[in-house]
């Protein structure tokens, strides 16, 4: 049997459909071939392994975010805000105007540093944080001679390394509360309660806002959660409260339905009220007006043993002036009580002072 001669013109044969398809190819195409399903869906895997990691890392390097900075320790921080000098002055004349027309009355402004100022250790010594502490002295300078200034910068920087703030929020843990409730009572004459405090549970499963601003791993496993407790004198006075809006009493400062809702800060007062008005046990004809944002809640159920009545105010929600609530609850004390943010550049407050 003879083999054949394989030369460059029979090495590869091809059929004469083959050959035409061959020869018809434009110069350059590359053949077709199948791409198993299987190579696909591991390319589209490793490719998408690699993003959310990328991503993931890139989400963790970023230490600022919408004005948040993010700490160790899943810490969060609201950076201090620019005062807003216009909203400021017109504030003070307002409380001015209050205090011409009312001199029986005594008026008084506390304003709660921010996290930022006070524990600012937490925040590497790179970062350019504003000096609130700065911006306080110079509001308190812009004030009316006739209002009375309650410093709690001072108390807090004694006690910088408690837990003074949420990890997760802006508002003033339990703790925090403490120094601050007291430290307003002091400052408007009153008697601070004497006896120990009972500690109570409200929440071990509370987020705050800020947590919407940490990483995105944070965010999908949620596993920042801290607890709400509030410290209550063990002598504290019989109250009840009323719903200026409903007219609906409680017999607590305090909405347990809240803990199981989306926002369970709204625990204080089943969420921020226009207008609330306490009457308690303590006999001592003292009507104190607390006008106020959110951070204030938290604060004012320390009041109870210390006034008579207390009206809550919020001027982001409520629709009358001042003088109106004045001439109908005739307040012996009133306390502008804002978190330092907030009261910086909130102009609500004009509104309900007739500006």
């Amino acid at each position: 049997m003879a083999f054949e001669k394989k030369t460059p013109d029979n090495y590869m044969k091809y059929s004469s459909e083959e050959e035409a398809e061959y020869e018809a190819r434009p110069a350059g195409r590359p053949s077709r071939r199948r791409v198993s399903a299987g190579s696909v869906f591991v390319f589209v895997f490793l490719f998408l392994t690699a993003a959310s990691l990328f991503l993931l890392y890139s989400d963790m390097k970023r230490d600022l975010r919408h004005g948040v900075y993010r700490c160790e320790d899943q810490r969060m921080m609201e950076l201090p805000a620019v005062p807003d000098v216009e909203k400021i002055a017109l504030a003070s004349e307002g409380i001015g105007a209050v205090a011409k027309a009312h001199p029986d009355i005594s008026q008084y402004m506390m304003l709660i540093p921010s996290a930022a100022c006070v524990q600012s250790g937490y925040i590497p010594a790179e970062i350019r944080v504003r000096n609130q502490a700065e911006d306080l002295k110079m509001i308190r300078g812009a004030m009316p001679s006739e209002l009375n200034w309650i410093d709690l910068l001072e108390v807090f920087s004694l006690h910088a390394g408690e837990k003074l703030y949420y990890a997760t929020d802006i508002y003033l843990t339990g703790w925090g509360c403490r120094y601050a409730s007291n430290k307003a009572i002091e400052g408007m004459g009153s008697e601070v309660p004497q006896s120990r405090d009972l500690c109570y549970l409200l929440s071990d499963r509370f987020r705050g806002k800020l947590a919407a601003d940490g990483t995105l791993l944070q965010r999908l496993l949620k596993s920042k959660r801290e607890r709400i407790e509030i410290y209550v004198p063990e002598t504290e006075e019989p109250y009840y409260r009323v719903d200026g809006e409903s007219n609906i009493s409680y017999g607590s400062l305090y909405d347990r339905n809240a803990v199981d809702t989306e926002n369970q800060f709204d625990v204080f007062f089943g969420g921020e009220r226009p207008l609330t008005i306490i009457h308690t046990g303590a006999v001592n004809e003292e009507t104190l007006f607390v006008i106020g944002d959110r951070e204030a809640d938290c604060i004012v159920p320390r009041f109870v043993s210390s006034f008579e009545n207390i009206v809550l105010i919020h001027p982001s929600k409520c629709s009358d002036r001042i003088e109106k609530l004045i001439g109908k609850y005739k307040p012996t004390k009133i306390l502008y009580l804002y978190g330092a943010n907030s009261f910086m550049r909130d102009r609500t407050l004009l509104h309900f002072l007739g500006k």
